[in-house]
């Protein structure tokens, strides 16, 4: 029997959930797949296995919340769970030794934006037992932070899991700061017993805002916090009670150093670095002279580190230029031609180690693509042989699904744009009705060539799907981001202008059915194409969308969270005439597309009183609108019924807009 089956059998009638059919019912019918496959949430989120090999942890997404499991592999059954309380989230997990598990906890925002760390850490054992909170509870006022009570004094933090710690399988290293005053206190690294919860003070970071990189002998030694430009500035010392140096500021040396990860000889340091008008590049960098060695260099940054079994060195690295792919910089180790002989035997897709068992004996593998939400494998190192576990979302046939095309060209300023290109299967990929779907951020987040639902529902249904990373997006350097500072609604719109138009140049795209959608930011960008290019566009759709940016010193979370002003001034500024010239909502004059605006009642990223003031603007103005408003929801709809109904709608608008050239 496949362990999927095995697993299977431990975990869906605790879910209460049916095995699926080993043919997904979409590969006999006609047609495309039900909306239901796109929509629903996916079976598995991570999966990592515990270092003798005997179990394995995974997070289980539900509509309020995400769930972890444990699940030994010698009797296939579930022995544990950790359920975050309320809508919180577990976020992220580590396994401190065979029989610990440590898990931080995340407030959901929504289904559009990462759930925010809340600062506290549950700990239980892999039989169960054990289970407690490790750090803090919820603060009073539904602030986000824990209040623990340290030698009886009540103490506002937030915990973030610095290392696991090799060799010791009783601490984790935790960087703490209090919340109240964040932004003016540095926090300290802490070891942190998982078993009781105490902690002991190891550090204290050079300034506010500090985060910390440990070496394999448990000192922190590297720093990073930013300067009054919120540059990042890395700071090193030599040990604990050293004092900190400034190891290099931006400012002085025009790079910014990212410190990822101690080599095995914790004298050599794994770092990104920026470059002047390129990509970031890993480099292998000797902390005692500073010389630097190249280990991959792109036109994207970098990604993960691959980690060798005992987590004390790398073999290679994750690469996003174009294509997600594994890039292998020492050959010579067993693990990395392990990864190389992985892609061999997954051709076409991504295959990588995610986690091993510390003896290199067992590695887990995640294997995906453009069509493939994600299947897990386990590895035998020794046997050469991977087994396979389960699927992320069994019921998606990738036979069934669109091929997602890096594509690239020149802005009209002359500066390189990458995105990618989804076309819909059989035809010619030719005059198609196209959607240009900018993503959010809209600073640091990029798209990806991986499985994208969204895109993948609009494929099925005949659409085009175009994705931008305009200037302004991460992963293509520091300059390119910095590019978009202060240009949301001029260069960066130009950029998804230009876009639409190289994709009707190529003959992609039908001229006369073209429609701009997108959340976030790419809400803001939906509405701001339709005022600054009325022409172009016959519709727009804005998911959670910003269209006041004035509003955003105001509302939301942004403001309040640390460094939130500073930022907004920076990326952008104060002017208000500016503002409000680049705003949708006070544009509304200039739309003569159809318009649809679905909102979060509960959004703390993007109010609802954004899409309130563009709802008002257009009443007045008399422009008509379709609106959808989830009083439960937040960043985005979480629940099934309400991201079924929003794509039903949406959906049905495409094909009112887009169903037929407009008349000339």
């Amino acid at each position: 029997m496949k362990w999927l089956s095995l697993i299977a059998l431990a975990l869906l009638p605790a879910l209460g959930l049916a095995q699926a059919p080993a043919t997904p019912a979409a590969t006999a019918a006609k047609g495309p797949p039900p909306l239901e496959d796109f929509t629903r949430n996916a079976d598995y989120a991570q999966m990592a296995i515990s270092p003798s090999g005997r179990y394995l942890a995974a997070t289980i997404p539900f509509d309020e919340t995400t769930v972890l499991y444990v699940i030994d592999r010698t009797t296939n059954q579930r022995t544990a769970t950790i359920r975050a309380a309320g809508e919180n989230t577990v976020d992220e997990f580590w396994w401190v030794n065979d029989t610990r598990i440590v898990a931080s906890v995340a407030e959901r925002l929504g289904g559009v934006d990462r759930p925010k760390p809340t600062g506290e850490l549950y700990a239980i054992n892999a039989d169960g037992s054990g289970s407690m909170q490790l750090f803090g509870s919820r603060a009073a006022g539904g602030a986000t932070g824990t209040r623990t009570k340290r030698g009886g004094a009540q103490r506002y933090a937030s915990a973030q899991v610095i290392d696991v710690l090799p060799g010791d399988e009783r601490h984790i290293l935790i960087a703490t700061f209090d919340w109240r005053n964040s932004q003016q206190a540095p926090p300290s690294a802490e070891l942190l017993d998982v078993y009781t919860g105490k902690t002991t003070r190891v550090a204290v970071g050079p300034k506010a805002g500090a985060s910390f990189v440990a070496d394999h002998e448990g000192k922190v030694r590297v720093a990073v916090a930013p300067n009054d430009r919120l540059n990042p500035v890395m700071y090193l010392r030599a040990g604990k009670g050293d004092e900190w140096g400034v190891f290099n500021d931006p400012d002085q040396s025009g790079a910014i150093i990212t410190p990822l990860l101690f080599a095995r000889d914790n004298r050599h340091l794994y770092a990104t670095i920026e470059r002047a008008d390129k990509a970031d590049a890993l480099y292998r960098i000797d902390l005692g002279d500073g010389k630097r060695e190249l280990l991959y260099e792109g036109g994207a940054d970098p990604g993960r580190l691959l980690l060798t079994p005992d987590r004390l060195d790398a073999y290679g690295v994750m690469t996003y230029d174009g294509k997600t792919a594994v890039h292998v910089f020492d050959t010579a180790s067993q693990f990395g031609r392990l990864a190389l002989s992985l892609q061999q035997a997954f051709p076409g897709q991504v295959a990588v180690f995610g986690s091993f068992a510390e003896d290199g004996k067992f590695g887990l593998v995640h294997v995906f693509s453009d069509r493939n939400p994600g299947d897990f494998y386990l590895f035998d190192t020794t046997k050469k042989n991977a087994e396979y576990l389960a699927s992320a979302r069994k019921w998606i046939e990738p036979e069934q699904m669109a091929t997602m095309q890096p594509v690239r060209f020149k802005a009209r300023d002359g500066l390189e744009i990458n995105g990618y290109l989804t076309l819909p299967r059989g035809g010619d990929g030719k005059n198609l009705p196209l959607i240009v779907n900018p993503h959010g951020g809209p600073h640091g987040p990029r798209d990806y060539w991986e499985f994208n639902p969204e895109a993948q529902l609009l494929a099925s249904r005949g659409y085009a799907v175009l994705q931008v990373n305009f200037r302004g997006s991460g992963g293509y350097g520091n300059d390119f981001q910095r590019a978009g500072y202060r240009q949301w609604g001029l260069r960066m719109q130009d950029d998804l202008t230009d876009a639409t138009r190289w994709a009707v140049q190529q003959g992609y795209a039908d001229p006369r059915r073209l429609c701009i959608y997108g959340a976030s930011y790419g809400g803001y960008a939906a509405l701001e194409g339709v005022v600054r290019e009325p022409d172009l566009y016959r519709c727009a759709i804005g998911y959670v969308g910003v269209y006041d940016l004035e509003l955003m010193y105001r509302d939301g979370d942004i403001p309040r969270g640390l460094f939130g002003k500073r930022y907004l001034e920076m990326v952008l500024g104060r002017d208000s005439t500016d503002l409000r010239a680049r705003s949708p909502a006070a544009n509304v004059d200039k739309i003569k597309a159809a318009l649809m605006i679905a909102v979060g009642g509960r959004d703390e990223r993007v109010p609802p009183s954004q899409a309130k003031a563009l709802r008002a603007a257009l009443d007045k103005a008399g422009k008509p609108y379709e609106w959808l408003l989830k009083d439960a929801e937040g960043h985005g709809f979480y629940r099934a019924e309400n991201r079924q109904e929003l794509y039903t709608r949406l959906l049905a608008f495409l094909t009112a807009n887009l169903a037929a050239p407009a008349a000339h």
